[in-house]
């Protein structure tokens, strides 16, 4: 594929900040968090956080995925390399996002927290933090599947705080759950809203 300069930017970009990828497998229902090491020509070579107990599955798959911000990969060849794995950049690899405007990834270090109120009770407030957030959506990252997050719902009020400052409140419908193993190797759901309004501050 040929990559034009934004891309390249972007893919660059993650690296120099280690900024935080994901790399899956049709073979395997999870996803791993990972971190580029370079972009090399025709290949994004990415640090291996593919587990043992995981490899075999993840290596059957047909088809492999990469997610680098609003950047999202197809190819039919990763080659691991020890500790490393390439991800090859085939011709026509770059697929649609869903999310096309730019995303802003946070770490659990930044206090960036969105206050969900239960649909269920319409009183309950839900506590999580934000994974990354676009002027069209956001994703959460949560310890385990619960009702209000799953696909389809609608969540009548999300408001997003950043260090404890109102950022912004919208309507927002659970578009995704994704299981993915974070840079800790630790399980985790990220779940992706998609805005219905958005109240900027």
């Amino acid at each position: 594929m040929k990559q034009n300069m934004d891309t390249q930017s972007i893919l660059k970009e993650c690296k120099a900040s280690r900024t935080p990828v994901f790399i899956s497998s049709s073979g395997l229902d999870i996803a791993f968090q990972t971190v580029i090491q370079s972009v090399d020509g025709s290949s994004v070579i990415l640090e291996n956080m593919v587990r043992p107990q995981y490899i075999s599955r993840f290596a059957k798959g047909d088809k492999f995925f990469l997610q680098c911000k609003m950047l999202r990969f197809q190819s039919t060849d990763v080659m691991p390399r020890g500790s490393l794995m390439a991800f090859a950049v085939q011709e026509n690899s770059l697929m649609e996002e869903t999310r096309q405007s730019e995303r802003f990834m946070f770490t659990t270090d930044e206090k960036v927290l969105a206050e969900i109120i239960n649909p269920f009770d319409n009183k309950t407030i839900l506590r999580r933090h934000v994974m990354d957030m676009s002027a069209t959506g956001l994703s959460l990252r949560i310890n385990e599947g619960t009702r209000p997050f799953a696909a389809g719902m609608k969540l009548p009020q999300v408001r997003v705080a950043i260090d404890g400052k109102h950022w912004t409140t919208a309507q927002a419908e659970v578009v995704y759950n994704r299981k993915f193993l974070d840079l800790q190797g630790h399980l985790r759901i990220q779940v992706g809203l998609k805005f219905l309004n958005k109240k900027n501050p």
